[in-house]
């Protein structure tokens, strides 16, 4: 007869080794791709520096809420249509979708920095909306100022203009209500290229994580 103790024990062990399968296939499911730490941020628009565009609308966490920043050319109306659209640090394409509704063309570029003031190395996503042409592929790598589009208007839903969203949470995708509006999660891009506008160029290689999207309208992303 097996005693409680020795029941209890192999209990024990098949839990802990029930554990250690789930938290090796939550591994497995997320993979990563090698490169570069970025060396600064610029803006999307008017590169480096935004010249000849303004902020038209700005971002809000409280109702009616606003994710990102709606850039505009100076010039109004559709006078932007069709300007170029440039990746705002160094980074790799996760997403380059058409994904129809309030959205049309989108691109999300993961970045890698290290943060001056921890030393530690921190993700974001940078998010490009509305395009009206979309210039990169999923898996493609790019350097600060590529080109990877250029302004639309969701094919004529909008006025033309670029929805540009920073995100600290990584997991965020295009499900943006799955995550706290609150500045854990999200950033003000001008705020956020500012701040990290320099930073020192290193010349190795990180991990960075990807396959952390959910699907959405039958895309799953990088």
């Amino acid at each position: 007869m097996i005693s409680r103790g020795t029941r209890t024990g192999f209990l024990l062990a098949f839990l802990l080794a029930l554990v250690v399968s789930m938290m090796s296939a939550t591994v497995r499911a997320q993979s990563t791709v090698r490169m570069p730490l970025a060396d600064g941020f610029d803006f999307p628009v008017g590169k480096p520096n935004g010249a000849g565009y303004y902020i038209a609308r700005g971002v809000r966490l409280t109702s009616p809420i606003h994710f990102g920043e709606d850039w505009n050319g100076r010039n109004g109306g559709d006078t932007d249509l069709g300007d170029p659209v440039y990746s705002c640090g160094d980074g790799v394409v996760t997403w380059a979708y058409n994904v129809h509704q309030g959205w049309g063309n989108v691109v999300l570029i993961r970045h890698a920095y290290r943060d001056p003031a921890s030393g530690q190395v921190k993700f974001c996503d940078s998010l490009y909306g509305h395009l009206n042409e979309i210039m990169v592929k999923v898996g493609q790598q790019v350097k600060r100022g590529t080109q990877v589009g250029t302004i639309g208007s969701n094919f004529g839903m909008y006025p033309a203009h670029l929805h540009f969203e920073i995100r600290h949470n990584i997991s965020t995708g295009m499900q943006r209500e799955s995550v706290n509006r609150d500045w854990v999660n999200w950033a003000v891009p001008s705020d956020f290229i500012n701040k990290y506008r320099r930073l020192n160029r290193e010349w190795g290689q990180v991990a960075v994580p990807t396959g952390t999207y959910t699907e959405y309208q039958g895309f799953k992303g990088l």
